[in-house]
């Protein structure tokens, strides 16, 4: 099972080299194999990538991710073609009923704030706070119909980073910074494992953007954004740069830290796989019971 994220920050091409990914540094050349590698994070425009590495990354169901000058991920490069059963699974999934939908996403919410409360739990946070979002998820309706997600949200953030702060996307200080690049690095890996199931990643359950291409992905990630959030409560501040070594320590984070998830320690990357077979096991069963997602997000 490939395991690698790879972080490439600086390189003058990136080449096939059997079935290895070779990086081409002045006079330096480093072999991966391509058996090892989970997906690729290119923040370099000046990088120069070969077609038939492109090629065979979409055989090993590699992703690469191309960043912008902002280095942001921007562009996500995958095979259309994850599943051989691509058609049959896109049927069952069209056809999922909107009541198992709007089960299967109280669920996901309930899950996400426990694991919120897990975090709070892990940094011995306020026990009152704590207690108030055991309450909460228990409070979780259909389809989140009253939105006790955004209300746990505000309590949780607030007492994980302070009073003053504020959840903002397009916020540049050192806390959302770095909690927007770990989300998308995350949410890429997430995408990664979707596709690879032979789901459309456009379709999902609690986000309905139609300018969205990675609805369901937006969905599946909920329950592993803790992960995140954990993360950058330990190595970020307001006033913290997002630096190309904290980017490494995210990197270095997602692939070997560990989750409990089925009662049992998972690295992330192996339980976002199990997280997405489930949803799909769940959601053809019409059983929001059988989805197992990871119950405590904090197993470092």
């Amino acid at each position: 099972m490939s395991w690698r994220i790879v972080y490439i920050e600086s390189a003058d091409k990136m080449k096939l080299y059997l079935d290895n990914l070779k990086v081409i540094r002045e006079e330096q050349e480093i072999l991966i194999p391509l058996s090892d590698i989970h997906t690729i994070l290119l923040d370099n425009q000046k990088t120069t990538v070969t077609a038939s590495l492109i090629n065979r990354l979409a055989e090993y169901h590699i992703l690469i991710i191309f960043c912008d000058e902002k280095h942001l991920p921007n562009v996500y490069g995958i095979s259309p073609h994850g599943h051989y059963k691509n058609a049959l699974v896109l049927s069952k999934q069209i056809n999922w009923s909107e009541e198992i939908k709007g089960e299967m996403w109280q669920e996901i919410i309930k899950v996400k704030i426990m694991n919120q409360a897990s975090i709070l739990e892990y940094l011995r946070k306020d026990e009152k706070e704590i207690s108030r979002l055991h309450r909460i998820a228990e409070d979780v309706t259909f389809a989140d119909e009253t939105n006790r997600e955004g209300y746990a949200a505000k309590m949780y953030f607030n007492e994980l980073f302070g009073d003053a702060f504020i959840r903002e996307r397009d916020s540049y200080d050192g806390i959302n910074s770095s909690l927007n690049y770990g989300y998308i690095v995350l949410r890429s890996c997430v995408a990664r494992s979707v596709v690879a199931h032979g789901l459309q990643p456009s379709i999902g359950i609690g986000h309905h953007n139609q300018n969205n291409a990675f609805n369901l992905v937006d969905d599946l990630i909920e329950p592993f954004r803790p992960a995140i959030d954990l993360w950058v409560s330990l190595v970020s501040g307001p006033d913290d740069l997002l630096t190309t070594s904290k980017k490494q320590q995210l990197i270095h984070y997602i692939t070997k830290n560990t989750v409990i998830i089925g009662e049992q320690k998972q690295t992330i990357l192996n339980a976002i796989d199990i997280v997405v077979q489930s949803y799909i096991k769940a959601m053809n069963n019409q059983n929001t019971e059988l989805l197992v997602c990871p119950t405590n997000v904090v197993a470092v």
